[in-house]
Formats: structure tokens, sequence, C-alpha cells
């Protein structure tokens, strides 16, 4: 065949806010999985998170979790690559971003750690029926100075996240990885950890060529992992730096896009 890796961003390109996997997405992943493919999901997401929609998808095999930070079998528990904020920016970046009155969280083994819970916690924690641990920090810095968090992750308004982001990314250049992952949402991983560079390091220890790869995403931070794969889909409603770089454009989770375009691109050409 000739796609024999399939990475899916998985919040808004497998499943839209209703959390559910649509039949058709379901029934042409299974297809491509019986023709002999392997799939993967990439996403901002803990791996706990990530779990059950990997179990439903049938997936066996390592995840990529965190922005690419994190790669590990969620059933084997086997980690393949793993590379924290390192303590020193760590502390630097909740600093800044408590200081200026923005939320922020830090991820330690698949737990938060929070300077507070409000509206931010309960916006968050929407986005999964699991429900991670929390705990809440009187000085989240000095956590995240003695436990090194896997990825931050900050809340504000919409309109905000946009300045906060592009601020952040200034001050950070060549330090850290700072991308958007929803209207809300700006996330910081070590830098290069991007769902690229992971989606590039796992196919290499799968022993599959570049060429033989595909990669379906909707946001910002999907942008390496389109442009890095041999085929790249984006989401049509995604930004403009996304579709730049897309050989394809699919339509969204709530039209079962995903679905046709696996059946389109990948089993067409099986």
């Amino acid at each position: 065949m000739r796609y024999r890796l399939l990475a899916l961003d998985l919040d808004g390109t497998i499943i839209g806010r209703d959390l559910v996997i649509p039949d058709g997405t379901l029934a042409a992943l299974r297809a491509f999985q019986s023709q002999g493919g392997r799939v993967t999901i990439a996403t901002g997401r803990t791996l706990r998170t990530t779990a059950p929609f990997a179990d439903e998808l049938g997936i066996d095999g390592p995840l990529i979790c965190y922005q690419g930070a994190l790669i590990q079998d969620h059933r084997s528990g086997q980690v393949l690559f793993h590379e924290p904020v390192p303590p020193a920016l760590a502390v630097e970046a909740v600093k800044r971003l408590l200081d200026q009155g923005v939320y922020v969280h830090a991820y330690i083994n698949d737990e938060l750690y929070v300077p507070w819970i409000g509206r931010e916690v309960e916006l968050y924690q929407t986005f999964s029926s699991v429900k991670l641990a929390v705990h809440v920090v009187d000085d989240l810095a000095a956590v995240v100075a003695e436990r090194a968090p896997t990825k931050l992750l900050f809340i504000e308004d919409e309109d905000k996240v946009g300045p906060r982001l592009a601020g952040l990314q200034v001050h950070f250049v060549e330090r850290l990885h700072v991308v958007r992952s929803h209207a809300h949402f700006g996330e910081l991983t070590a830098l290069g950890c991007t769902k690229g560079r992971a989606l590039e390091q796992l196919a290499t220890a799968l022993n599959i060529s570049q060429a033989e790869v595909a990669a379906v995403g909707d946001h910002y931070n999907d942008v390496e992992m389109v442009s890095w794969a041999g085929l790249g889909l984006a989401v049509r409603t995604g930004p403009t730096e996304l579709l730049a770089q897309a050989q394809g454009l699919i339509d969204p989770p709530e039209q079962a896009g995903l679905g046709r375009a696996i059946q389109h691109y990948l089993l067409a050409s099986a």
C-alpha cells in the first residue's frame, strides 16, 4: 500500500466538540487498518485523555501527545520519547504569565498543577470525559522548578491569545516552542517539540519512510506535521498557515470529512 502510517490530530479533526468519533470515520479507519495500515493520534492532549479514543479506534502502538513532547504506547506504557520543558524555562514562563494575570497550568505525569480553580479549569475540563487529577498549588513556579513539566498551557479570552502568543514567541525565541492549539489555548513545550518532529521519530522507529506517511490536522499546532508528511491534509476551516502546507482539504468532523478523506486518499491508493 502507498501509505503505511496515518497520523491524525484529534480535536477538530477526528472529533468535534461533542467528543464523538463519526461512524464513517471509524469504518474508514478500520478498513485502512485491515489492509495493514498503522494509525497514530498526534495531539496536544495528555496520554490519559487520548487513550480512550485510541482504544475506540483500535490503535495498537505509540501515540504522539503533548504536541510531540511525548511518544508513548498507551497500552504497554513503553515510552519512545519524552522531552519536558527545562525547569529554568518553565519557571520563567510561569512567572511571566502569572505576573501578567494570565492563568497557566503545568502537566506533570499526566496530572494538572494549577494556580487556582476557576472558569479556566472548568473550560479545560469540558474537552474530555476523562478528568485529570488537579492539584492546586500556592507556588506553581516552585513546583515546576523541582519537577519539569511536560508542557505548560495558558488560557485567555480568544481575542487575547494571539497577542499573548506573539509576545511569548519573541521572548522565548530559540528557547521554547510556543503555539496556539485552540481559540482560548496557547501552549509551551521544549524547543523543537512539534508534532512534525515526533511523527518523523515515530516513522523512523517503525521503519516507515516519509513518503509512506499521511497526516491530517486542523490548527496551527499541526503545521509541521502536515508539512512533513508524504501526504498532508488539512481541515478546510483551519488557519491559512496550515492550509498553505496541505496537499488536500477535508471537511470538519461534524461533516464526517475524515472518513471520506481516508476513502479517497488512502484506500483508493492502497
